[in-house]
């Protein structure tokens, strides 16, 4: 840690000279309304700027790959009410960009009309600007310059989470529980509905309506108790990052993926997974149902989603690891409690199924089909344990084989083909189970395609990260080059088992828009959750104050943060997140 630390000491100290005057402000902005403007009045606000000698200031017009032109925003209740106008500017050849472009030195003046809110003398307009002189060009950066007269101040980012917590506890727990049930979009969730449901499918049949009610509570209970309890513990004790840590270590992985072959070998009918009849009577002493199964399984879940529920987790965990119980407590218990209510549904599901008219032959080949779904779950945790130590056993192509070869099986099974022990598999095939074994095998057909190289889109979350070309992985590196070029640095903060960074980076990243505005960054990929990784993860939580995954970071070459963004999200929403710096106030 010293070595590096003291290589980007002696970066500094060499580059320090030409950046002294790189992001520092250059310009000094003012705005003014008339003085007998009225609360939702129509007026001009007249923006002064003063330029510091030697620099200049572009006008509002722009010029294909020239700087960034001078644009002015505004946020509720002001409104722009019309045209942004200027002062003449003058036109000359730029060096910078190699082109003729219109600037301003010394002074510039522009106007804007708006309709102003109730308060004016708390109401402001945005200023994105840039700022070059004869031999170097400063980020494009963007003030607050509010109408009062005041000095203008610099954008601060304020994320969702720090403005709930600004607002009270209240509205901090309804974003909490909002938070939760988006989680249960994430791609680590939907193998769990299956699993789910079989899992419960197999509880004795002698519990009645009252018992699988308290079941399906032991399990949700599981569920908010593990994320409540053992994310504050985590943190606590092993600082924010401490719940990504355990969740993708490979020994967690290893154990979970048995617990999930278990399972399935229990689904096939090899043997009746029980618990000892010692614990089970602990846990209900009358009953031969028991909640320690249930209960046990609600935090394996828990565990399993750990890598996709971090974009929220994370953030109110760092508050714990700081001190601060109160927030991250109340905020976990909403955000699992939403988490887990769909999921108190299925496991209620089958205790009335299995009681249905002529369900019991259907139902139990449905459990073995179920098992071999549960088997390409633990394949999953396997491969992660596989991408913490490096060992590359199992490829992105060679994963799709397994899991092909798992399908193929399960619809053999549903054809009578390959049988299980005490699996009750009727010999006539209906037309459900025929649309279930063509649905199995088109899907071995889509993975098959995957293996050959084609994107498979939604599914490209679950398989292993592939070849990060163009991407730097060194950080020191990055700001190098960064520096040398005068670009901005965009950071992927990653994870080798993060489902929600394949997703992005196998399905919005080789848009061909997004591909076209990485040229504008110098592309930094840096990987949070082995054990190697700590460093990335101080980083992370430096930069950021979280620990999500994934998280995109763009920096300025002096390291100042200009943008985050935490979680996957849409083309769109990235692509508005990319361009902020140059076009618009970062509100995010």
């Amino acid at each position: 840690m010293m070595n590096r630390v003291f290589r980007l000491a002696l970066i500094l100290c060499a580059l320090l000279v030409p950046l002294l005057a790189f992001g520092q402000d250059v310009v000094k902005w003012k705005a003014s309304i008339p003085a007998d403007a009225k609360p939702g009045s129509n007026v001009t606000v007249s923006l002064t700027a003063k330029i510091d000698k030697g620099w200049h200031l572009y006008s509002i017009n722009a010029v294909e790959d020239g700087p960034t032109p001078t644009s002015i925003t505004a946020s509720d209740p002001l409104k722009l009410s019309g045209k942004l106008d200027e002062s003449k500017p003058l036109k000359k050849y730029d060096p910078n960009f190699k082109k003729e472009v219109e600037f301003y030195e010394d002074e510039a003046t522009f106007t804007v009309p708006v309709t102003l809110g109730p308060d004016p003398t708390k109401e402001s307009v945005q200023v994105l600007y840039q700022t070059c002189n004869d031999k170097k060009c400063n980020i494009p950066k963007t003030v607050d310059v509010p109408l009062s007269g005041e000095d203008a101040k610099p954008i601060v980012i304020v994320g969702e989470v720090d403005q709930a917590k600004q607002k009270g506890l209240l509205s901090f727990m309804v974003l909490a529980f909002t938070a939760g049930l988006l989680a249960l979009t994430t791609p680590c969730v939907f193998p769990m509905i299956p699993i789910t449901v079989s899992f419960f499918s197999k509880r004795k049949e002698g519990a009645g309506p009252r018992d699988g009610l308290k079941q399906a509570g032991a399990y949700c209970f599981g569920i908010i108790g593990a994320f409540t309890a053992v994310g504050l513990l985590i943190s606590v004790l092993f600082g924010a990052s401490g719940v990504q840590t355990f969740a993708t270590n490979p020994f967690v992985n290893i154990i979970l993926a048995a617990v999930f072959v278990l399972l399935a070998l229990s689904l096939f009918g090899i043997f009746e997974l029980q618990l000892p009849a010692s614990v089970t009577n602990a846990f209900s002493p009358h009953k031969r149902t028991g909640l320690l199964a249930p209960l046990l399984m609600g935090l394996t879940f828990t565990l399993t989603s750990f890598t996709c529920t971090v974009p929220f987790v994370g953030t109110i965990l760092v508050s714990a690891a700081k001190g601060d119980l109160l927030y991250p407590l109340v905020g976990m218990l909403a955000f699992s409690t939403a988490f887990a209510l769909p999921f108190f549904l299925l496991a209620l599901f089958p205790q009335y199924l299995a009681k249905l008219p002529k369900s019991g032959s259907w139902l139990e080949m449905m459990k073995g089909f179920m098992g071999f779904l549960e088997i390409a779950a633990a394949i999953k945790f396997i491969s992660n344990a596989d991408l913490v130590w490096g060992t590359g056993l199992i490829s992105r192509s060679a994963f799709l084989v397994i899991w092909a070869v798992i399908l193929i099986c399960s619809a053999l099974y549903l054809l009578r083909v390959i049988k299980l022990p005490k699996a009750d598999v009727p010999e006539k095939i209906g037309p459900g189970r025929m649309v279930v074994v063509a649905l199995t095998l088109a899907t071995v057909v889509w993975l098959s395609l995957g293996a050959a190289g084609r994107s498979l889109g939604f599914a490209e979350a679950f398989l292993p990260p592939g070849k990060a070309d163009g991407w730097i992985e060194d950080y020191p590196k990055a700001i190098q080059i960064a520096r040398r070029d005068h670009k901005l640095l965009l950071i992927d903060f990653t994870g080798v088992t993060c489902t929600n960074c394949r997703l992005m980076e196998r399905t919005v990243f080789p848009e061909p828009e997004v591909a076209k505005e990485f040229g504008n960054f110098v592309l930094t990929r840096l990987y949070t959750d082995r054990p190697q990784d700590k460093p990335n993860q101080a980083l992370l939580l430096k930069l950021t104050n979280e620990v999500s995954m994934p998280t995109y970071v763009i920096l300025s070459p002096d390291e100042k943060v200009l943008g985050r963004l935490e979680g996957a999200t849409d083309v769109q929403s990235y692509l508005t997140f990319l361009r902020a710096p140059k076009r618009v106030a970062l509100n995010h």
